[in-house]
């Protein structure tokens, strides 16, 4: 299991465990702490064009090859990890709508 800290919310993802297996309030831990995770990569993206935008302006210091390139692997390994959780947050939120129109029904 792979476990996420964010601002107010800490939670173990499960990897291999089902989600049909886990109690609901669990399952509203997982979606909020991978939306929490979502919103701090978008910041750390954010932050990565600023740095980007202000070197190419700087005619006296930009980034070196190494850095640009580095920057490159940064934002690749950024947006694999957010397709991550957008799609553990997807499940999560899709297993427990559905227990509650089961529970509805």
């Amino acid at each position: 299991e792979i476990t996420i800290v964010t601002g107010v919310q800490t939670c173990a993802l499960p990897i291999f465990e089902s989600f049909d297996r886990l109690p609901t309030e669990k399952l509203e831990d997982i979606g909020l702490a991978a939306n929490d995770l979502g919103m701090t990569i978008s910041h750390g993206i954010a932050a990565i064009g600023l740095i980007l935008a202000g070197a190419a302006k700087n005619d006296d210091v930009g980034l070196n090859v190494d850095a640009v390139a580095d920057l490159g692997y940064l934002l690749q390994s950024l947006g694999k990890l957010s397709s991550h959780a957008a799609n553990i947050e997807g499940r999560a939120d899709t297993h427990s709508r559905y227990r509650s129109i089961k529970k509805g029904a």
